[in-house]
């Protein structure tokens, strides 16, 4: 049995220390925070992550704290319907759920003693065909492999490739929840609002939580508005199609958080030896096309059925990399094209846009079920 250090216990190191464990590694995870818990608010799981998720044995249990989701619809700022997507044609289904839940249904078939917390990754050495990994507390580990699931900020990653920062893609975004419903939202739909340098969407997920964000292009680092981050939001959107400035009104302050938004051009190697990266580790991507969760999901399930066909993790590695890269590169790159569209904020080039999006209907349902159709 082979023994596989895994640093961080995200989404993604969560899922790559089950998948590895249902065929029969030794995982252990080591995550720099102390108490294991999953930040943010939503996500959709997609037919290609639902499907990694039935491999799991983990999809029922999503579907019940979950909420199934049936159409993508696009509209303008006033909520002019511009797309509508259906999203349900496939032999799974489309979920929405909280990133905590999701992130509690793939730990909790772990043991707890293989998630070590309070570990930050420091630097690792290799000695013949093993690897030993430190952490700034000094302890250190031995492993036949390593694998980084540390995030955007990956410190495996630097450690292997070189300390090059992600890229700052000129949007930031507020993400929140609450159980106020509105009366515009049709059951089962994710709703879209595509303004001037501006965007906002919003979906039910499970528990009866509606999850709503907002995305516009600001300064990187900006901080919160002297009013407050509430304020600010309901400033800036209080001219936007009615549910928008509805949802932000009806939640706590302390559930709206905000992030800026940064990806990394998709590069090779990120499979050096016997140490691999996934997730944003590997290919970070901004949301736009809502996959970098699901993408999470794909490669935990790839790089441990890589790891089982072939017992030496040097190439195991080189063919997980080799069938993530295309995959991840493309979803990245059609992510970045996506959040350039909503850059435009002159009135003329936004009506254009919106013109371009309803003529384009088929099409773009048709680059939906390419991306969904994907099974890991």
């Amino acid at each position: 049995m082979k023994r596989i250090i895994l640093v961080g216990g995200g989404i993604g190191g969560a899922a790559t220390a089950l998948a590895l464990r249902l065929q029969g590694f030794e995982p252990v995870v080591y995550e720099r925070t102390k108490e294991l818990r999953e930040v943010g608010a939503g996500v959709a799981l997609w037919a290609n992550a639902t499907h990694v998720m039935k491999n799991l044995g983990l999809l029922e249990e999503a579907i019940k704290v979950g909420y199934l989701t049936t159409n993508y619809q696009f509209c303008s700022q006033q909520g002019k319907e511009l797309v509508n997507v259906p999203i349900d044609g496939f032999e799974l289904p489309v979920v929405g759920i909280h990133r905590a839940e999701l992130h509690r249904l793939l730990w909790q078939n772990v043991p707890t003693e293989k998630f070590i917390l309070g570990e930050t990754f420091e630097r690792f050495e290799r000695q013949d065909k093993r690897v030993y990994a430190y952490f700034t507390s000094g302890v250190q580990v031995e492993g036949d492999a390593l694998i980084g699931a540390d995030g955007l900020r990956s410190r495996v990653r630097a450690a292997l490739l070189g300390e090059v920062p992600p890229t700052y893609r000129n949007f930031k975004t507020w993400r929140g929840l609450t159980e106020f419903v509105p009366k515009s939202y049709r059951p089962g739909y994710i709703h879209e609002y595509l303004g001037g340098g501006k965007g906002c969407g919003f979906m039910m997920l499970g528990k009866g939580k509606m999850y709503w964000y907002v995305a516009a292009t600001a300064p990187e680092n900006q901080s919160d508005a002297a009013i407050g981050r509430k304020k600010e939001l309901e400033n800036i959107f209080q001219d936007w199609f009615s549910a928008i400035p509805e949802l932000i009104a009806a939640t706590d302050e302390s559930q709206i958080i905000t992030t800026d938004l940064y990806d990394r051009p998709p590069t090779q190697p990120w499979s050096i030896g016997n140490i691999t990266l996934l997730g944003d580790a590997a290919h970070p991507m901004l949301p736009t096309m809502g996959q970098g969760a699901c993408t999470a999901l794909e490669d935990a399930y790839v790089v441990a059925k890589c790891l089982k066909e072939n017992p030496n993790p040097v190439a195991a590695f080189q063919k997980y990399e080799s069938l993530r890269f295309p995959r991840t590169k493309a979803i990245v790159e059609q992510s970045l094209q996506s959040s350039k569209m909503g850059e435009l904020k002159n009135p003329l080039a936004v009506g254009i846009r919106n013109t371009f999006m309803k003529v384009m209907d088929s099409a773009i349902s048709n680059s939906f079920k390419s991306l969904h159709a994907y099974r890991a």
